[in-house]
C-alpha cells in the first residue's frame, strides 16, 4: 500500500533515519534478485527536535537529500520512500458490503473516528484484506494507512528538489511486512517483531496481510551504538519483551480468529540475546531471527541489519 503513488516501476528502495539513511537499487524478478546499488551513508544531525529529520512534517529534510544526492551515482531510479513508524497510522476498519472504491470514498467522512487529525489536513490509502474470525471463519475488511499532508508534501518537494524521480511514499511498517512475509506460508499467520533504532514494531500478518499493527517507543539505538549484546542488555532485553507481550496479549483480545505459534524477529536491535529473553517471556513455539537478505537472495558487504526497511520498499 502506498499513500503516495506514480504508477512508475521501481527497483530502489530510501531509507532515511535520525543520522544515517540506507539505499538499496535492486534488479531481477522473484526469485531471482541481484543488488545493483547499495549505500549506507551518514546524514547530518541538526539539534533541533533530538534530530529527527522528520520532525515538523519533514520540513527539515532538505540537508537529508542534499547529502544522500551526492552519494546516489544514478538519481533516475525512481525510489519508494518510507514514513517513519511514528507518523504514519494504520487501522483496520470494517466497511461491509462495499468496493475498495466505494470504501475509499465513504471513509473521508469516517477519517476522523480513527485518526487525530481532520481528513483535509490527512493523505490516506486503503487495500482490502481477509480478516480471521473465530471458527475459522472468515471477513472482509480494509486495511487504512494514513500520515498528515504536509509531510508527504514536504518528503516530495525536497526529493524532487534534488533529482529524485518519487516512485512510492509508504509506512514503514508495510516495507517490513513485505520484507519477511516470504518466510512464511501464506496460509499461515505470523507475528513479526521489528527491533528498530529509536522505535520498535509488532505486526500481526494473516494470509500474507497485516491485521494488527502497533509501534512500540523503545528503540535499541544506545545498544547498536555501543555494539553491546552483553549482560547489560539484559533489562533493556526484558523491558522490550514485556513490552511485546502485552501488546501482543491486547492484540490477541481484540482478533479472537488469530492464533500462532511462530514469531520472526528482524531490524537493526534484533540479536540470538534478544530472542532468548523474548522465549522466555512469550508462550510461543518458534521465536526465529529473520534474515531479509537470504531469504530474498541478496548479497553485499554491508550487513548491519539496517536494511529491512530499504529491501521492503525495493520490492513493491
Amino acid at each position: 500500500m502506498s499513500l503516495f503513488s506514480r504508477k512508475k516501476k521501481t527497483k530502489a528502495g530510501l531509507l532515511i533515519d535520525r543520522g544515517m539513511f540506507r539505499y538499496l537499487a535492486i534488479d531481477g524478478v522473484v526469485g531471482d534478485f541481484s543488488v545493483a546499488e547499495h549505500i549506507a551513508g551518514v546524514l547530518p544531525i541538526s539539534s533541533d527536535y533530538d534530530g529527527d529529520p522528520f520532525a515538523r512534517a519533514g520540513a527539515d529534510l532538505e540537508p537529508c537529500f542534499a547529502e544522500i544526492a551526492k552519494q546516489i551515482p544514478d538519481l533516475k531510479i525512481p525510489i519508494s520512500l518510507s514514513l517513519p513508524t511514528s507518523d504514519s497510522l494504520l487501522r483496520i476498519v470494517n466497511m461491509p458490503g462495499m468496493s475498495a472504491a466505494e470504501a475509499k470514498m465513504a471513509f473521508r467522512y469516517e477519517f476522523e473516528n480513527y485518526f487525530p487529525f481532520p481528513v483535509e489536513e490527512g493523505i490516506f490509502d486503503l487495500a482490502q484484506i481477509e480478516y480471521p474470525l473465530p471458527n475459522n471463519a472468515v471477513d472482509k475488511r480494509f486495511l487504512v494507512a494514513a500520515t498528515r499532508l504536509s509531510m508527504v508534501e514536504n518528503i516530495i518537494k525536497y526529493a524532487e528538489m534534488y533529482g529524485f524521480t518519487v516512485a512510492a511514499i509508504e509506512p514503514a511498517q508495510i516495507a517490513i511486512e513485505r520484507a519477511v512475509t516470504p518466510m512464511v506460508s501464506l496460509s499461515n499467520a505470523a507475528v513479526y517483531v521489528y527491533a528498530g533504532r529509536n522505535r520498535s514494531v509488532l505486526i500481526l500478518s494473516w494470509k500474507g496481510n497485516g491485521v494488527f499493527y502497533r509501534s512500540m517507543s523503545i528503540g535499541f539505538d544506545n545498544l547498536i551504538e555501543n555494539h553491546d549484546a552483553s549482560s547489560a542488555a539484559a533489562p533493556q532485553y526484558v523491558a522490550f519483551a514485556k513490552e511485546v507481550r502485552s501488546s501482543l496479549q491486547f492484540a490477541l483480545s481484540q482478533i479472537r480468529g488469530f492464533e500462532t505459534h511462530e514469531i520472526y524477529i528482524s531490524g537493526p536491535g534484533a540479536s540470538s540475546e534478544l530472542c532468548d529473553v523474548l522465549a522466555e517471556s512469550l508462550a510461543v513455539e518458534k521465536i526465529v531471527k529473520a534474515d531479509c537478505m537470504k531469504l530474498h537472495g541478496l548479497d553485499f558487504e554491508n550487513r548491519d541489519s539496517s536494511w529491512e526497511i530499504p529491501i521492503g520498499l525495493a520490492l513493491r
